[in-house]
């Protein structure tokens, strides 16, 4: 397994968690940092920063961890809920668990730190999602410049905003500049709109009793080509985060086991289907 200092001051900060699972697996090397940039959760740590076209910063902090071997390999983008990466740490430990002994890559990305927002569940608009859709295809053209990286087998994970965030970004209906496109998208807890257009294939993954984001909308949607909603019995509000049980702006939000397992197998289910 390939260690080095950026490994190290990850796995003690924002992912101590992850380094904790008994896989083999490591962060890739990074492309040379222009600057130095902080990942969520208040730890300075040693990134890699993608280029971004925005005027409040010019780069965003990603955390890049690849399976052992030469590659290349498909790659999940990871799009965190509206508190950032910080609290989402348990959450990319699973997915790492699951994903890097398949062969697939990770990338991790904190839109909010380089920015100055400490979160954005209280924002009112959607210009968060604006430039989280932004940072999404950044990170995508940064990961196609990557030799090993399979570049027409990138995809999409978000949770909560960030699944709103992933969702904007296939969405047929949202002006379309970029021309390459994402492979699927996966959609944990999203607040559903009932005129999405998905050009992707989309899975979408709520809970029964989500207050926040509610399972009804996503049941909603009218036109539903290319896209999957499983709705969890009894399942609340970031159901996919361990050890959460507790009251967030009014929202009960709380972990479900049996509800995450499941999710997370239609997930990788739905990666293997479109990588073959």
């Amino acid at each position: 397994m390939r260690t080095n200092l950026w490994f190290t001051i990850v796995a003690g900060a924002l992912f101590v968690a992850v380094a904790t699972v008994p896989v083999a697996w490591a962060p890739a090397a990074a492309a040379p940092a222009i600057e130095t940039v902080k990942m969520g959760g208040g730890y300075p740590v040693a990134v890699v920063n993608i280029p971004v076209d925005d005027p409040k910063t010019t780069f965003v902090a990603a955390a890049l961890f690849e399976p052992e071997g030469a590659g290349p390999f498909p790659v999940v983008i990871i799009l965190s809920g509206c508190t950032g990466v910080g609290p989402d740490a348990g959450i990319v430990r699973r997915v790492n668990a699951d994903y890097l002994p398949k062969g697939i890559a990770t990338l991790v990305v904190d839109s909010f730190t380089p920015r100055g927002i400490t979160e954005a569940c209280s924002d009112p608009n959607l210009d968060a999602v604006r430039y989280r859709v932004k940072d999404a295809y950044a990170a995508m053209s940064w990961l196609s410049a990557r030799s090993e990286i399979d570049s027409k087998h990138i995809f999409l994970q978000g949770y909560s905003h960030g699944a709103i965030t992933a969702i904007a970004a296939i969405d047929a209906e949202w002006p379309a500049t970029h021309q390459q496109k994402f492979t699927g998208v996966i959609a944990f807890y999203p607040y559903c709109s009932s005129s999405s257009k998905f050009s992707v294939p989309t899975i979408i993954l709520v809970g029964e009793l989500d207050d926040w984001t509610p399972a009804e909308l996503c049941e909603g949607i009218v036109d539903k080509t290319n896209v999957e909603i499983t709705v969890y019995p009894k399942a609340l509000h970031a159901f996919a985060m361990p050890g959460l049980d507790m009251i967030y702006l009014g929202h009960h939000v709380a972990y479900q086991e049996a509800a995450t397992n499941d999710a997370q197998r239609r997930a990788l289910a739905l990666i293997e289907s479109l990588i073959k």
